[in-house]
Parts: C-alpha cells; sequence; structure tokens
C-alpha cells in the first residue's frame, strides 16, 4: 500500500506541476535560473506562444535572452520547423554583445541544421521533426553547442553574450518559415 501510496502523490505532483526543477542536460554543478526576454519581430513576423512565424523576405521573429553578466549559462530547447518555404533560416543564436551574431545555428534544404559561419553541418534535420539544442556560454566569450546531447561546435570570441530563439532569415537566405520552440530552460553556474 506504502507503494501505491508514493506513486499517486508522485502523479499529482506531476499532473499539478509541483514535481522537481529539470536537471541540467549537459554536465554537472549547475542551478536552475530563469531568464527574461523581449520579443523581437519585423514587419509582416509574428511571434504567437511558442511559434515564431517569418514572412517571405528577410525577416526575424524572436525571443531575445538577458545578457549573461557573469559566469556560465546553460540554454536548453527543443525547436521544430513546422514549414520552410524559403530557405537558410536561422532558429538559434549565441550572440555577442560587442560583436554580433556570432554563433548561429540555421537550417537549410534539403535537410540540415547548420552553422552560418562557415557553413560547417551540424546535424541532419527533418522538417516537422523534434532536435534539442543546449548551449553553454560564459561571459567571458565561449560557446559549446549540443545538439541532442552531442557536442557538435566550440567557439571564443564573443564577449557579453546572449541567447535568441526563432525564425531569422540569414544574409543569403529568407523565408516564409514557421518555427516553434518549447521546453526552454536555463541554468548558471
Amino acid at each position: 500500500m506504502q507503494m501505491r501510496t508514493i506513486k499517486l502523490v508522485g502523479l499529482a505532483m506531476a499532473v499539478c506541476g509541483l514535481g522537481l526543477s529539470a536537471q541540467a542536460q549537459i554536465g554537472s554543478g549547475w542551478s536552475s535560473t530563469s531568464v527574461s526576454y523581449s520579443t523581437q519581430t519585423s514587419s509582416g513576423c509574428s511571434v504567437s506562444g511558442s511559434t515564431f512565424t517569418i514572412d517571405g523576405g528577410s525577416g526575424r521573429a524572436e525571443h531575445r535572452y538577458t545578457t549573461i553578466t557573469s559566469g556560465s549559462r546553460q540554454f536548453q530547447g527543443t525547436f521544430k520547423v513546422n514549414s520552410l518555404g524559403g530557405d537558410r533560416v536561422a532558429v538559434f543564436q549565441t550572440f555577442s554583445e560587442d560583436n554580433g551574431p556570432w554563433q548561429m545555428g540555421a537550417i537549410k534544404k534539403p535537410g540540415s541544421l547548420y552553422e552560418v559561419e562557415g557553413g560547417s553541418t551540424l546535424a541532419s534535420y527533418s522538417i516537422g521533426s523534434s532536435m534539442r539544442i543546449n548551449t553553454i556560454a560564459t561571459s567571458g566569450g565561449s560557446v559549446q553547442v549540443y545538439v541532442n546531447g552531442s557536442q557538435k561546435e566550440s567557439k571564443t570570441g564573443g564577449s557579453h553574450p546572449y541567447n535568441k530563439v526563432g525564425a531569422y532569415a540569414t544574409a543569403s537566405g529568407g523565408g516564409p518559415a514557421s518555427v516553434s520552440w518549447t521546453s526552454i530552460s536555463f541554468w548558471k553556474k
């Protein structure tokens, strides 16, 4: 009877949203943290809940999270490209206040997630599938990018970094596109 009670209490906590906070997926010693954001859109683009939509031009629809002021911050989220009528659309960035778009993951046809600077492929991707992204960035200017738990790149030189997610036409691409981001969490050290 005691085991059944424990299971029922756990189920009740999960249903009511009272469970423990999610653990960081990469590494140990992280503490969960809340990070505020602002919404950035250009004309003809929109953000509705967790869905970011850009028009047929060079628009953007993003959440811009606050700048890392000290230590390290781990971002985790899952994206799904709902539709891609255009090509070469960024879905996440580690932006540097001093150096601009320093790390940018984008989707291109026929099906890959790639690093915009240099063009290296980070992973294969199929429109409509979900993919988990983790980044670990430091206030001193380094970032590591993980796709579904595997490290895919490491960059340095981007001071005062912050995270951005959504849909953003790259310099060589454009919309239309619709991207959803879910399960976004942050941790700090």
